[in-house]
């Protein structure tokens, strides 16, 4: 699921812009949109910055600047994608200061709503592995697995919270990684985030798991991690 927040002042305009959101969303993918009267408002709500995969910040809602809250925002953790909207195109060059995707001046249009939201969706399904099993499917953050091990016909995923079993091989799994997840011998897919240090062709994983590297993984293993 993608999750979308609108900050904007105007409720007329908040629901034009939610209203192009959802045509968007319409059957290509789930999206939850969230609608607020200001960024510190915004801001106060989140239990996690991550929360969010796109905000849509009016620069000038309520009471709040919008840049200002934005720059509240880059402060406390979101890293996720910032589209800058505003009535006026005079401030464009302040959304360099809180890396913003995208500055819009108002009336957003359909297709600028379809190149930020496509953007989103892709950074969305980049960071996570999607497996069925057992007719449900499930996703799991990157940054959350720690290796993949092959045994038999099944793939053990082990995370930091703990292991889950799909069937499958390392072979489709390689396809979905980012580059820092390496095979380093026929059973093994290791993030390589996730390593503590490596010891002649043996590494230890932050899970204090040890894998012995295949010569023939040897020298990309290596090089990933400057040696």
């Amino acid at each position: 699921m993608l999750r979308a927040a609108i900050v904007e002042a105007d409720y007329v305009y908040s629901e034009y812009l939610n209203g192009l959101l959802l045509r968007w969303a319409g059957g290509r993918a789930e999206l939850m949109v969230s609608v607020f009267v200001n960024g510190e408002e915004l801001a106060d709500s989140l239990t996690k910055m991550s929360e969010y995969d796109i905000v849509f910040m009016d620069v000038s809602s309520g009471q709040t600047d919008g840049i200002l809250a934005s720059k509240r925002l880059r402060e406390t953790g979101y890293q996720n994608l910032l589209v800058l909207t505003s009535a006026f195109p005079d401030r464009a060059c302040e959304g360099y200061s809180v890396n913003a995707y995208r500055y819009y001046v108002k009336p957003v249009m359909p297709e600028q709503i379809k190149e930020c939201m496509d953007y989103a969706l892709s950074q969305k399904t980049g960071r996570y592995f999607q497996y069925t099993y057992r007719r449900v499917t499930e996703r799991i953050a990157f940054s959350d697995i720690i290796y993949f091990e092959s045994i038999q016909h099944y793939i053990d995923i082990h995370t930091t919270e703990g292991s889950v079993r799909m069937k499958g091989t390392l072979r489709e799994v390689q396809k979905q990684c980012p580059a820092n997840f390496l095979r380093c011998q026929r059973s093994y897919i290791v993030n390589m985030d996730c390593v503590l240090l490596k010891r002649g062709s043996q590494l230890k994983l932050v899970s204090g798991k040890e894998i012995n590297i295949a010569p023939r993984y040897l020298k990309s293993v290596t090089d990933a991690m400057g040696i």
